[in-house]
């Protein structure tokens, strides 16, 4: 273990470690680092004036608002769940509503019918045909092809076109905001296709798991479960929303993190501290105000578009591939009303759209449904994501244009009588990575030339996944790797 020099109020710091980015994969690997190599010094930069990136909430009125993620899912380890607990927070943690268990589609513009997640529930569900079902039901006898495709190109091939029309494009739009035609199955939903190879067939191999459960050296997979599990499994925490978790996250490295510190440059700085070349040349990051710092190891915890700035330097190829990474604007937009003027009001944790020319919300969570001390107890919360890859002119509406494009989609969805009584509305530029075909193999590409460099890494949504449980996991495999470093 190397130790921190004297701080110089010009250089602006000698350390062990420098995450840059202070979102909750960027805080998670600083606190990880710090459980795991005590006594080594680590900063966070943060270019923002606060903390936490898409991660966060807004009390307004009596309402809360989650600006990104609603709640994360308790479910296998390492997640959230998990980081909670270290943080002492599991006092705090809220279990959803029975709400959470089911989950809806909105069709033909206002029918809301639930998603169908088992067998019994395809046979009945009026979304699809009687061909469409039998189509499904010959998914045993397809035979595998484990080429990379999208999402839909795979659904189609295993479940019929009729079911990838109906499902798989609203699961991606409403998620990530993205395109099912683009969204590559191998990047984005690995154990599908791990399904496929392993048994020849997604029905079977996922009834297999349901049974006996498994658990393999890449998936945790105690059983593969059903939505309303994920359900009965959704949290958040009590008073406050996701914003608790970056709080906590705050609190725990005081004193190391610095807002307003923007990295514009990296260079390199010399051999490491412990004089042994093998272990990697040093670090200098130059900040936007002309201040600069040295470390021996420097995470990147950044947007895929922020990283390859700092990476452009020295591996222009990977830079270019992390830069080529889609990333489309998400609306995030809440509404609330007197519970008196709802005819139908929301049930379940919320709804997918199949896309039309007249709805323009992607996606909404039933927020009083699923957590109800979120709102008043005479107010209906909702909220709602517009825009993404579908429909990239949403993100250049005026707040005004937005919020009542909006609530003229809820009002005839949900039979609402007046105004709303309270409106949130953020837009998020570039929030989510897509992971497009061919993804995975230029990640693997991209990690393996930064792991040459020494002594600097990447963590963050653009690697293994884009949930908050799996920032929270990339930062543990990030932090993991610094600490045996620092250790060594």
């Amino acid at each position: 273990m190397t130790h921190a020099a004297t701080t110089d109020a010009t250089q602006g710091g000698d350390h062990d470690v420098v995450v840059i980015g202070g979102g909750v994969t960027g805080l998670t690997t600083a606190h990880q680092i710090a459980r795991l190599a005590p006594g080594g010094s680590v900063v966070v930069l943060e270019g923002a004036e606060r903390v936490g990136g898409i991660v966060g909430s807004r009390h307004e009125q009596g309402f809360t608002v989650d600006t990104g993620p609603h709640g994360f899912v308790v479910y296998g380890p390492g997640g959230v769940g998990d980081l909670a607990r270290e943080l002492d927070l599991g006092g705090e943690l809220m279990l959803a509503t029975g709400e959470a268990e089911r989950l809806l589609l909105l069709r033909n513009d206002e029918d809301l019918l639930p998603f169908p997640t088992t067998p019994a529930e395809f046979l009945r569900s009026p979304l699809l045909s009687a061909r469409g079902k039998l189509r499904i039901a010959l998914e045993p006898f397809i035979s595998k092809d484990l080429r990379e495709e999208p999402v839909y190109e795979f659904t189609a091939r295993r479940f019929g076109w009729e079911l990838a029309r109906t499902l798989a494009v609203p699961a991606v739009l409403g998620v990530t905001g993205g395109d099912s035609r683009r969204l590559s199955i191998d990047a984005k939903f690995p154990y599908v296709r791990y399904l496929e190879d392993r048994y020849g067939s997604v029905l079977l191999g996922a009834l297999r798991v349901q049974l006996r459960g498994s658990q393999t050296g890449r998936f945790y997979v105690p059983r593969l479960p059903r939505f309303g599990e994920f359900g009965m499994r959704l949290h958040t925490f009590r008073g406050h929303g996701m914003q608790r978790l970056i709080d906590a996250l705050e609190k725990a490295l005081a004193g190391q993190v610095r807002l307003g510190s923007r990295a514009v440059r990296l260079e390199r700085a010399g051999l490491a501290r412990t004089g042994d070349e093998q272990a990697g040349r040093r670090w200098r990051i130059v900040l936007a105000d002309g201040a600069t710092l040295a470390a021996d190891q420097v995470v990147l915890a950044l947007p895929a578009y922020a990283a390859a700035e700092l990476l452009a330097p020295h591996l222009p190829d990977a830079a270019a591939a992390l830069e080529a990474i889609p990333h489309p604007d998400v609306r995030v937009i809440a509404l609330a009303y007197r519970r008196a003027d709802v005819k139908r009001p929301p049930e379940g944790i919320g709804f997918l759209t199949i896309p039309t020319d007249r709805t323009r919300i992607l996606a909404s969570i039933h927020t009083s449904a699923i957590f109800p001390e979120q709102a008043p107890a005479d107010r209906i919360l909702i909220r709602t994501l517009a825009g993404g890859m579908q429909d990239p002119a949403f993100s250049s509406f005026s707040r005004e244009e937005a919020v009542r494009s909006v609530h003229q989609d809820l009002v005839h969805i949900f039979g609402i009588r007046g105004e709303p009584v309270f409106a949130f509305d953020h837009l998020w530029r570039r929030a989510i990575p897509e992971y497009p075909v061919g993804h995975r193999g230029r990640i693997d590409g991209v990690l393996a030339q930064v792991a040459g460099l020494g002594g600097l890494h990447l963590a963050g949504n653009t690697y293994h996944g884009v949930g908050v449980n799996d920032c929270v996991r990339d930062a543990r495999r990030a932090a993991a790797d610094v600490a045996s470093r620092l250790r060594g």
